[in-house]
C-alpha cells in the first residue's frame, strides 16, 4: 500500500494535518468505485450514439485507459462531457476502419486541458479545417448541431442517453420527471461498489463528530441511492451535489467546496479527499479564493489524493506527486490510520 505525506514541506504538512477538524469527501472514486457504473455509462453512450449515426460498433474501442486520459487533464470531471468528446472525435474521423483510431482518441485526449470540451472542440476544428488531413471530416457543424451539447436531458441526445443508462427507468423518472426514451435495461448505477466501510465511518465520526461533508459531481438522488444507509452518516445536509447545480459550477470550479466551507462556517484546517486532478485543482483554487476575501483568518485545505479505484494507479500517483498533493493513499479506509499518525 502506497502512503505518502508530501515531502516537499513535510513539517508544514504534518502541522496542518494535526489541526484538521473538518473532513470533506468526493464520492466517485473515493467512497464508491465507479468503474462498472460511470465508465460503463460512457462506453454505452458512445456506442449507442455512434451506432445510430454511422452504423458502426465501436464500444470495445473505448477503454478505461482512454477515459482516464481525458479525466487526468483536469477538465473532464463530468462523464457526459467525456462521452461527448469521444463521440465528437469519432464522428470527425472518417476512416473508422483505420487501426490508428485508438491512437487518434489518445491524441485528442492529450490535446485537451482544464477547459474540457472547449479544448477538444478547438483541437478537432483545427484538424478538420486542415486540407492536408484527408481522414477528417471537413465540416463538423452539422454534427455539433445534431449532438446539441451541452444541452439538458430531454434536449441533447448525449445527456439523455447517458442518464438513461446510468439511472435506469425508475430513477430517471424520479430525477427528471420524464420517461426513458432510449434505454430500458438494468440501471448501471447498480454496479456502483461502496468502498468506505462501516468501521472507517465509525472511526471518522469518533474523531470529527458531525464535521463531515461531501462535495460530489453526482446528483443528490444518485449519491443517496449508491451510498444507501451510509449517506446520512456522512452529513448530507452540509454537502453539495454539483449535478443539481448549474453546469458552470462543475469541478474544477471551486464553487462547491467554497459553498460547503462557508456553510459550515469554519476557518480551521480542512481535509478534502478526492481521486482526480480536478479535485486537487478545485481544492487549491478554493483555498486561494477564500483567503483573498478573508485576510485576517486563513483557510487551509489539505488535499488527500486517493488512487485505489483508478484504472491506472501508477499514473494517478505520479500525477498527484507532480501536482504536490499533501497526502496520497490507496483507500479512504486508510484515513483513520494516517490521521492517527499525525495526531
Amino acid at each position: 500500500m502506497y502512503q505518502k505525506i508530501n515531502n516537499v514541506n513535510f513539517i508544514h504538512t504534518l502541522r496542518r494535518c494535526f489541526h484538521i477538524d473538518y473532513i470533506i469527501f468526493d464520492i466517485d472514486g473515493v467512497l464508491i468505485d465507479v468503474k462498472k457504473s460511470y465508465n460503463e455509462a460512457i462506453k454505452n453512450t458512445v456506442q449507442f450514439v455512434v451506432r445510430n449515426l454511422i452504423k458502426k460498433d465501436l464500444k470495445d474501442l473505448i477503454t478505461d485507459q482512454i477515459i482516464l486520459k481525458f479525466r487526468k487533464t483536469g477538465g473532464f470531471n463530468n462523464d457526459t462531457d467525456t462521452s461527448y468528446a469521444i463521440i465528437l472525435a469519432l464522428l470527425s474521423y472518417q476512416d473508422l476502419q483505420n487501426a490508428n483510431l485508438e491512437k487518434f482518441l489518445i491524441d485528442v485526449a492529450e490535446h485537451a486541458d482544464e477547459t474540457g470540451i472547449d479544448s477538444v472542440e478547438k483541437y478537432i476544428k483545427k484538424l478538420t479545417s486542415n486540407k492536408t488531413f484527408p481522414n477528417y471530416l471537413k465540416n463538423i457543424d452539422k454534427i455539433l448541431d445534431y449532438l446539441n451539447y451541452p444541452g439538458k436531458v430531454g434536449d441533447s441526445i448525449i445527456s439523455t442517453v447517458f442518464d438513461e443508462f446510468f439511472y435506469g427507468q425508475e430513477l430517471f423518472l424520479k430525477r427528471y420527471k420524464i420517461k426513458s426514451k432510449y434505454y430500458f435495461g438494468k440501471p448501471l448505477i447498480e454496479n456502483d461498489r461502496i468502498v468506505i466501510t462501516d468501521n472507517t465511518i465509525r472511526k471518522l465520526i469518533e474523531r470529527f463528530n458531525s464535521k463531515i461533508a461531501m462535495v460530489s459531481g453526482r446528483s443528490k438522488i444518485a449519491a443517496a441511492y449508491a451510498l444507501d444507509n451510509k449517506f446520512h452518516l456522512l452529513n448530507e445536509k452540509n454537502s453539495i451535489f454539483l449535478e443539481d447545480e448549474d453546469r458552470k459550477f462543475a469541478k474544477p470550479n471551486p464553487y462547491g467546496l467554497k459553498k460547503v466551507i462557508n456553510k459550515i462556517n469554519t476557518r480551521n484546517d480542512i481535509l478534502y479527499c478526492g481521486d482526480s486532478v480536478e479535485d486537487l485543482i478545485m481544492a487549491r483554487r478554493a483555498e486561494e479564493e477564500l483567503n483573498q476575501k478573508n485576510i485576517k483568518t486563513k483557510t487551509s485545505i489539505v488535499f488527500c489524493g486517493i488512487y485505489g479505484c483508478s484504472s491506472n494507479k501508477d499514473e494517478l500517483i505520479s500525477k498527484f506527486m507532480e501536482k504536490k498533493a499533501d497526502i496520497i493513499i490507496k483507500s479512504v479506509n486508510d484515513l483513520p490510520h494516517i490521521l492517527n499518525k499525525v495526531s
